[in-house]
């Protein structure tokens, strides 16, 4: 243990095994329980799943059986990760129902569009996707983060889709558009996400959009003839590992998602990608272009 999202954690799984916290202090490390020895192994197992263990236990917080268990646990739709398990299967579903719009929009209603541009302006989809899946998640948890713990969050998430959504419009619309684009983009996220620690939150997160959106920008430009959609992709996987990371991360620190917290289903979850998806692509198709651009 080391702060006092620690001891929520295992007061939390302890009292879900019928256990009773007599004592526990994150400082000095150690907490005293009330519970049968036939639970006490289940009590123990569910402890290190969460990346606590006893000292001298060969389970270490680097243990990659974790990570791969926690992506399982989701696909499964474990009772545990029952909030992950369902933005999951909401992200899945939203962008098959996404890639189906945009395929009949260019079909019947941006027929003209240039072909090349076709790569860049799939990407809008796990872009839109993955905006409401990160935003509703860390939704679910900023009851239980640390500040500082909160702060990171906010500030990783702005980073993150400033750069993408600055990437994007600089690739088809110049340095300009796509500065201006990304930056409020990225300022918007993380301002809002990294509120929920406070002030010093809002600001962490509002940086890192101001940074990452001009840089978005600036890479797309400079990569214009150099393997620029291959860049893309391979950005856009990386972030994704990363959004992975954070969750796993969020879990293992602050427990299982309150699901009471989960206030959104599967339409409401389309229907905002939608929306996302539809405001990039009328700037990406209709909004000034600058001089170097893809395509």
């Amino acid at each position: 243990m080391s702060c006092n999202s620690c001891e929520k954690i295992i007061s939390r799984v302890a009292q879900s095994n019928g256990a009773v916290v007599k004592e526990i202090d994150a400082q000095k490390g150690y907490v005293v329980l009330d519970v049968d020895e036939q639970v006490l192994a289940q009590l123990k197992t569910e402890l290190a799943n969460k990346g606590f263990y006893e000292k001298g236990s060969v389970q270490d917080r680097g243990n990659p059986e974790r990570v791969k268990s926690y992506l399982f646990s989701i696909i499964a739709g474990q009772e545990h990760v029952q909030v992950e398990s369902k933005l999951f299967n909401y992200a899945i579903g939203s962008a098959a129902v996404l890639i189906i719009a945009l395929t009949l929009g260019y079909l019947f209603l941006f027929n003209n569009i240039n072909p090349a541009l076709i790569p860049i302006l799939t990407l809008i989809i796990p872009l839109s996707v993955g905006t409401v899946f990160s935003y509703y998640h860390l939704r679910c948890y900023r009851k239980d983060l640390s500040c500082n713990l909160g702060m990171m969050m906010g500030m990783t998430i702005g980073m993150l889709f400033g750069f993408m959504v600055g990437a994007l419009i600089g690739a088809t619309n110049g340095m300009f558009i796509g500065s201006v684009v990304g930056i409020s983009a990225g300022i918007g996220i993380g301002l809002h996400l990294g509120k929920w620690c406070g002030i010093m939150g809002a600001m962490e997160g509002a940086m890192a959009g101001l940074m990452s959106g001009l840089m978005g920008a600036m890479t797309s430009v400079m990569l214009v003839n150099d393997n620029l959609i291959a860049f893309l992709y391979l950005f856009f996987g990386a972030c994704g590992l990363v959004l992975f990371g954070l969750s796993y991360m969020m879990f293992r620190e602050a427990g299982s998602a309150s699901k009471a917290e989960l206030n959104i289903d599967f339409g409401r979850f389309t229907l905002l990608g939608g929306y996302i998806l539809t405001a990039l692509l009328l700037i990406m198709l209709y909004a000034p272009k600058g001089p170097i651009i893809y395509g």
